[in-house]
């Protein structure tokens, strides 16, 4: 009698190798396995804004979750130029933070107790994805609706200078803890995708054939280790951030929402014909203080600590105070301020766009108005001006003249800025990152020039989506060329010059005709080039993208009998198909 568990009472096996052969499910559950774990666990988002619908949450990942899949290397272009601002906050931390984040400098002065704390890369990510927000403190309202801002990465970078007692004093295990993916979920991620590699790896040294979907999910494998190298200590979805509140930290908060956009003119409702824009400075920049007065101040502040401000109801402040509009004009200021309104501030100019007529008659008129250069403050806003100024002089700081971007109450964007100071040519480097990478994910498609494809005309096609895709290294040597041409005629000159003082360019050489006219021409060639690129962008190089990733799951309905032959070994290393 058969036994129904073992099928024979008499015959054992006591080992069964792996079969040396797959089918066409494996190879499509195994490809969509790995794509999916690296294309979802390498998206590492920054936290979303501050009470923000869920919906556009998940529709900000779903996004990312597709610009993975068809842009892999962007991704690691984004973690990279992350890590580098990490690694510069880290070692700002490291400055600010005496003993490896023992000692807190300035505590004595502060009177807070020490850091219990260090400063990790995982504070420094956690930080720069906007885990640190701000809930204003004093009773008296000085933010719009008293509504909580995220502190971007230089709005951290202030605190550390400043302040860096009233950062967060968290352990890098809470930290962590916010993270919904541990460790040993991206092990498990990173175990996947070097597995698949390997396998592929050594179908090519085997001579085995590979399937366009194995080449395509072999380029996702290679980014998403990367990825993991750049991204292992920033947290993996982050949705809330660690609020702060303290009366000390009022001020600076003042002065970084009136040095962020946070503080634009709000948009001016128009209707369907009728649209009205505005100057985008911050408010800092349409304020202008006398240097003079403000050097004063500074050198009075050092002969003893001043005092918070709070202008609150039996508040110590000696200002009058007022529960009507103040006027603060170019020659009145505000207070104990010294802040006057500054005329050449783009806050003044308001277009008006109008739109008549329908269709192909439509027409549009544009009329520019130039408003008196006031600012009619309400008591919230003379309480930010106060506090601000306050935070001025305690912290020595200069007032601004352009947006800083300190603190937002959106979502803090995952492709920063370089902001190296020490190296001005690392935005180059970075941008010919991107390239390069694009270039290698084209040239490992281009790994299957003479693969087995259903018809010619699919093989053209590959072909030259490839090379399509690879062909950033050209733009890259192209853009090197350009900017060695421009040095060697001297086309940069005025770049260089404009940055120069007035009396530098009152000796300025005028140019000559023959350089005149090179450099008129010159601004054609290059308002050509960027033309084209952007049409080959969008008319050659994103359909090239889709191309590949359709081909790639085609073609795995017409692969060689070899495809289907397996590297016996790999099937013994963790995996899952």
């Amino acid at each position: 009698m058969q036994d129904p568990i073992t099928g024979s009472s008499n015959e054992t096996i006591k080992w069964q190798p792996e079969p040396a052969l797959r089918g066409t499910f494996t190879i499509i559950t195994t490809c969509v396995i790995t794509l999916l774990l690296c294309v979802y666990s390498s998206v590492h988002l920054n936290l979303p804004a501050i009470n923000q619908n869920r919906a556009l949450v998940w529709l900000r990942r779903t996004g990312w979750i597709f610009g993975a899949l068809f842009a892999p290397e962007y991704i690691i272009f984004t973690a990279q130029i992350q890590r580098s601002r990490a690694k510069l906050l880290s070692d700002e931390a490291r400055e600010a933070f005496k003993s490896g984040g023992n000692d807190v400098l300035g505590d004595a002065e502060n009177g807070s107790p020490p850091r219990r704390n260090p400063w990790t890369s995982s504070h420094s990510f956690w930080a720069l994805m906007g885990g640190i927000a701000i809930k204003p403190s004093s009773r008296k309202p000085f933010i719009p609706n008293s509504v909580q801002s995220t502190l971007t990465a230089n709005g951290v970078s202030l605190l550390l200078k400043t302040s860096p007692h009233l950062l967060p004093d968290i352990s890098v295990d809470e930290v962590k803890d916010k993270s919904k993916a541990s460790s040993l979920t991206k092990l498990l991620a990173c175990v996947q995708a070097s597995w698949f590699c390997l396998s592929t790896i050594t179908r090519f040294i085997q001579h085995l054939p590979v399937s366009m979907l194995e080449l395509n999910a072999f380029a996702h494998a290679l980014c998403t280790l990367a990825v993991y190298v750049l991204w292992w200590h920033k947290p993996l979805d982050v949705s809330q951030p660690v609020f702060v509140s303290e009366d000390e930290l009022d001020p600076l908060l003042a002065y970084m929402w009136m040095a962020s956009k946070t503080s634009r003119l709000p948009p001016k409702p128009g209707d369907e014909h009728v649209e009205y824009t505005v100057g985008k400075d911050p408010e800092f920049e349409a304020i202008l203080l006398d240097e003079k007065t403000a050097a004063g101040e500074l050198n009075s502040s050092t002969s003893g600590p001043v005092d918070l401000l709070e202008l609150s109801d039996g508040s110590t402040d000696s200002s009058p105070t007022t529960t009507s509009r103040v006027e603060v004009t170019t020659t009145t200021s505000l207070c104990d301020t010294n802040f006057t309104s500054n005329p050449s501030s783009t806050r003044w100019v308001e277009t008006r766009t109008e739109t008549t007529g329908t269709g192909e008659d439509a027409k549009s008129y544009s009329y520019t108005t130039n408003h008196p250069p006031k600012f009619y403050l309400a008591p919230l806003d003379i309480h930010r001006w106060r506090l601000a100024h306050h935070a001025l002089i305690k912290y020595k700081l200069s007032k601004p003249t352009k947006n800083l971007d300190l603190v937002t109450v959106d979502a803090i964007g995952e492709t920063m800025e370089y902001d190296n100071k020490d190296s001005p040519l690392e935005p180059l480097w970075g941008i010919a990152l991107l390239f390069l990478l694009g270039t290698a994910y084209g040239g490992l498609h281009a790994l299957a020039w003479d693969a087995h494809f259903p018809s010619e005309r699919e093989r053209l096609l590959w072909r030259v989506s490839s090379c399509i895709v690879a062909s950033p290294l050209a733009v890259v040597i192209l853009a090197v060329i350009v900017i060695l041409l421009s040095e060697l005629v001297g086309l940069n000159d005025d770049v260089e010059q404009s940055s120069n003082t007035k009396q530098k360019e009152k000796h300025k050489p005028a140019k000559s005709k023959t350089r005149r006219i090179v450099g008129f021409f010159w601004g054609i060639v290059k308002g050509l080039t960027v033309g084209l690129l952007s049409t080959a962008i969008v008319f050659l190089y994103i359909p090239a993208r889709a191309y590949l990733v359709y081909e790639s799951v085609r073609t795995v309905f017409f692969l060689p009998p070899g495809a289907f032959e397996t590297p016996v070994w790999t099937q013994y290393l963790i995996h899952v198909t």
